[in-house]
């Protein structure tokens, strides 16, 4: 081995064994020739080994600094974290990171987060706008800054919050980096030392790596915190709609075995442990009464929604009333969500019941109206359908067939149901009428029921028992109704029997005669009648109705009393002045009044 080959090798025994300067000065004072330059070149490559070291143990802890940050889940603890490691990576006194934020009075600002090394807790919550400091520079560049000394420095906009901050904390040297998430700043990362301080590239390359493993650590956090909530959201919601099925099926059974409100809200108030109550909107046709409460309910308690939670029970757009947990303002999670379940099948319950009542109540017309229009053949048979019709086949009826004027069919049904009616009274609509069958009453009876209202025209017939010919019953009343309607007008209330004679007149059997008659005796009359367009008929059936006296009988047909002269003077024309003798008189004052019946009784009942 020559000389020059053991020189060399001693030099690089040297430098990897990281000897001193002064051992490196002293190996070359001792060499003969150029030792002095061999120093020098030793020197460098001491110094470029040890850059080299350096760039490679920060290198190192960079890596290690983003593997500690992937662990870390929750941006509270990441961030803390983050300029922990800036601050001890680059060696510097203070470091602390910003996040933009919308501000409502500033926009877009740089809010100053967390902070290591900070003197002072006011550089935490102060917001930089986007046009002043380094930090605004920073964001809208989205390239890296330093300042040898930030206070003093001209060549940015300076803002008296962030420089107030920063003289508490005595900052000079700083260096910024923007920390970017898919491509958008998202906010910046700052290392300061409290002396002026140029910041190498090197440094300046190692803060922009920091920031960036820092940026996808908060993305990643950012988007693990997500997909927590979004877990513990299904979580939630699963639990809740396994809740929802449970309490579906509890109330589905509840209607399957047949129960009604009652028992729903039996099984309501059991589930939550507290009384809960329906309160129903108006009353239904089934007559269902405008409060039903829970089976705790005590007279005297109070079941008033306002003063305690409520769901709204509806179908559609039809509001049926309201579910209530009296004095319970805000009820568990769990609570609701059995009311809220509830409130649907309680509706579905309630249209249930309507639709059972209302079906129940048309079997109930349909049987009536038979019973009402048929013949009885079969007793045993007939007593089964006045059953199904709601009558009782062991009770004798009294029957009214009803007119009355300017109402629909529902109307006068209610006015009639307003009168003091026997409980078990049946109430129908036929053919334009309505009919009354009322139990333990005599036709006069029921007759003065009906005639107390003052406006209902009514005829009678019966008693007849339930399992009888109620057929012919009514059919007596619709005769004595049209008879009574003709010869008394509205208001009018009899039995045929109260009729007297007119209803036997006024008989099938005698209606063909008494046409005959009256035209045998007032067809010239009738006939003038038509040809002049005068109502001579009726001007003889008031004039006998008043007593044959002008003045009371011009009076009621609102003429002139030479007008009824002059009428009166044509009837004498035609019937010759007998007429007005008592005898004849008063047979056509009868056929006058029959005649009136007759156009209302050739009517099909």
């Amino acid at each position: 081995m020559s000389d020059g080959d053991d020189r060399d090798g001693r030099w690089l025994r040297l430098l990897l064994q990281d000897a001193s300067a002064e051992e490196l000065t002293a190996h070359g004072a001792s060499l003969p020739g150029d030792g002095e330059r061999q120093v020098l070149r030793a020197l460098r490559l001491k110094t470029m080994l040890a850059q080299r070291a350096q760039r490679a143990r920060e290198l190192a802890t960079l890596n290690d600094i983003a593997a500690r940050l992937l662990t870390l889940r929750s941006p509270a603890d990441l961030l803390p974290e983050i300029v922990d490691q800036a601050r001890r990576l680059l060696r510097v006194d203070l470091a602390y990171l910003g996040l933009v934020r919308e501000d409502p009075g500033l926009g877009r600002v740089l809010r100053l987060e967390v902070t290591s090394g900070a003197l002072t807790p006011e550089l935490v919550g102060v917001e930089v706008p986007m046009d002043s400091g380094l930090a605004g520079a920073i964001l809208t560049q989205a390239k890296p800054l330093w300042s040898t000394d930030y206070l003093q420095d001209p060549t940015f906009r300076h803002s008296a919050t962030a420089d107030s901050a920063a003289s508490a904390e005595h900052m000079h040297g700083l260096l910024g980096a923007p920390l970017t998430v898919r491509g958008e700043v998202v906010g910046a990362l700052f290392a300061s030392e409290r002396e002026p301080r140029e910041f190498a590239e090197e440094e300046v390359t190692l803060l922009c790596a920091l920031a960036a493993h820092a940026g996808i650590a908060l993305d990643n956090a950012a988007t693990l915190e997500r997909l927590e909530a979004a877990k513990d959201e299904l979580a939630r919601r699963s639990s809740e709609l396994e809740q929802i099925v449970t309490w579906d099926r509890r109330l589905t059974e509840v209607v399957l075995r047949g129960g009604g409100v009652d028992d729903l809200l039996a099984e309501v108030t059991s589930a939550v442990g507290t009384a809960v109550r329906f309160e129903a909107t108006g009353t239904d046709p089934g007559g269902r009464p405008d409060s039903v409460r829970g089976p705790d309910h005590r007279d005297g308690d109070d079941g008033a929604t306002s003063t305690g939670f409520a769901r709204v029970v509806a179908a559609g757009s039809r509001d049926l009333g309201t579910l209530t947990m009296p004095g319970v303002a805000e009820p568990p999670a769990a609570a609701r969500l059995v009311l809220d379940r509830a409130a649907p099948v309680l509706a579905l319950a309630m249209l249930a019941q309507e639709a059972a009542a209302e079906a129940s109540g048309q079997a109930r017309h349909v049987g009536l109206l038979e019973l009402l229009t048929t013949v009885p053949d079969d007793p045993l048979g007939r007593s089964r359908q006045a059953r199904l019709a709601g009558l009782d086949p062991a009770a004798s009826y009294a029957v009214a067939v009803v007119q009355v004027p300017d109402e629909d069919q529902p109307t006068a049904r209610k006015r009639i149901a307003t009168l003091s009616l026997p409980a078990a009274a049946s109430v129908v609509s036929h053919q334009g009428r309505v009919v009354v069958l009322a139990p333990g009453l005599s036709p006069e009876a029921l007759g003065e029921l009906l005639r107390a209202d003052g406006h209902l025209t009514a005829g009678l017939a019966g008693p007849v028992e339930a399992t009888g010919d109620l057929a012919a019953a009514h059919r007596e009343a619709v005769e004595t109704l049209a008879v009574v309607g003709a010869l008394e007008g509205p208001g009018g209330v009899a039995t045929a029997g109260q009729l007297g004679l007119y209803r036997v007149l006024l008989s099938h059997t005698g209606r063909a005669e008494l046409q005959e008659t009256f035209r045998r005796r007032l067809g010239p009359v009738e006939d003038e009648e038509t040809r002049r367009g005068v109502p001579l008929l009726h001007t003889m059936r008031v004039f006998l109705d008043q007593g044959r006296r002008p003045g009371p009988s011009a009076s009621l047909l609102r003429v002139h009393v030479n007008t009824l002269y002059q009428r009166l003077t044509t009837v004498d024309r035609l019937l010759g002045d007998g007429w007005r003798e008592p005898a004849r008189s008063l047979e056509l004052h009868l056929l006058l009044r029959l005649q009136d019946g007759l156009t209302a009784l050739r009517e099909p009942s």
